[in-house]
């Protein structure tokens, strides 16, 4: 069976729609840089986000310290502040910051924090000179949806729909087709999906792995979650609206000026030699991404490369089905443009039991995403 008759098999057989049916399945997107750039095609992948051209560094230099600091022996320069330069530059900077001993003369805990900060809001500024994001909507308290939606977001709209109609709750217990996201991106791709279909509630109806305390400014009002009614949204590299406070985090989907947001800067992992998930953020959300792995049913893949370099981010997706035994009845699906056998190697690299599994389990598309759901939609649509 291929992957689209796979999916749209389990979705029916699992849907609240179905007569008798009381039980729930979770289904799980893990979506990569790919997802985005399928959504908005000028969302930018991560070689151009992380890519500082000398036109850009030029039009802020009046604003940005870190400027002067490219200029300094043995740090990157203007000109090669491409990915690898900008790790390296981040590598250097977050070793400094752990090691005092190894600080350079002029720099100290402050002056490495407050340039870790800066190029924080030079990567959201740099996302926007490329693409845009989708701010929250105060007077209309939503994410508001594409106002002239192109074919692909038209396609991806109808297919959420799709499957928001398979989810129903009776007396407080949900029953049928639970869908949840875990996402390597910064954007509000998601929440724009969630708020423009289902119930169309993306704050008040999604766990982000933290509680924040603040909304847009607002108090948060909902703090205890209804368990039947919650898709979760889980941000495994932070996002640009969440906004740290104290001991706590904010989310802030409204729009901030450059100096604003280099004052509070976003919570986002940025490329680096070595990646620290040890803060108070990732430390909150990994577990709850552990968990929903685990109990989840069906896990989607798409826009994402399942790179060697991101070791931890793989052996996280592992918890999906950490060993042969936690696999029964358990599906996965893959979506990418790269051949299936490339697919398939990348898949049995993450799970290495996988030579072993009932290949009846495991789908990947070699194609779009887009054209994919094309397929389920087509095929639902002919029954």
């Amino acid at each position: 069976m291929d992957a689209s008759s796979a999916f749209r098999k389990l979705i029916t057989a699992y849907s609240s729609q179905k007569p008798g049916q009381k039980g729930l399945v979770n289904v799980t997107f893990f979506v990569g840089a790919g997802f985005s750039k399928t959504w908005d095609n000028t969302s930018p992948t991560g070689n151009e986000l992380f890519t500082f051209p000398g036109e850009f560094l030029t039009q802020m230099a009046a604003d940005i310290e870190v400027d002067e600091l490219l200029g300094y022996p043995g740090y990157p320069t203007r000109d090669d502040a491409a990915p690898a330069a900008f790790k390296e530059l981040l590598y250097n900077l977050t070793m400094q910051l752990k090691y005092p001993g190894i600080r350079t003369r002029y720099m100290d805990e402050l002056s490495i924090q407050f340039v870790i900060d800066e190029i924080k809001a030079i990567v959201q500024k740099r996302f926007e000179s490329i693409s845009s994001l989708n701010y929250f909507d105060e007077a209309t308290g939503k994410f508001p949806g594409p106002a002239n939606p192109t074919e692909n977001q038209s396609t991806i709209l109808a297919f959420f729909q799709w499957l928001s109609e398979h989810q129903t709750a009776q007396k407080g217990t949900a029953r049928g087709v639970h869908t949840n996201f875990l996402s390597t991106n910064y954007d509000y791709v998601v929440e724009t999906i969630l708020d423009n279909t289902g119930e169309k509630k993306a704050l008040r109806n999604t766990y982000r792995g933290i509680t924040p305390s603040m909304v847009n400014q607002k108090r948060n009002a909902n703090v205890v979650q209804d368990h039947w009614s919650i898709n979760s949204l889980i941000k495994i590299n932070g996002g640009f609206e969440i906004v740290p406070n104290g001991p706590y985090y904010d989310l802030d989907y409204r729009r901030r000026s450059f100096e604003q947001t280099r004052e509070n800067p976003p919570e986002i992992m940025m490329p680096s030699k070595e990646q620290n998930y040890v803060n108070p953020y990732f430390s909150s959300i990994f577990p709850k991404a552990v968990r929903l792995l685990q109990e989840s049913d069906v896990l989607v893949i798409v826009g994402y490369s399942l790179s060697e370099e991101d070791a931890l981010l793989r052996f996280l997706i592992r918890q999906f089905a950490e060993d042969l035994r936690d696999v029964h009845g358990k599906y996965i699906f893959y979506v990418d443009y790269t051949e299936s056998d490339v697919l398939e190697e990348r898949l049995q690299a993450c799970f290495r039991y996988m030579n072993r599994m009932d290949v009846n389990n495991v789908f990947t598309y070699s194609g779009g995403f887009v054209e994919w759901i094309k397929q389920i939609l087509s095929e639902t649509d002919a029954k």
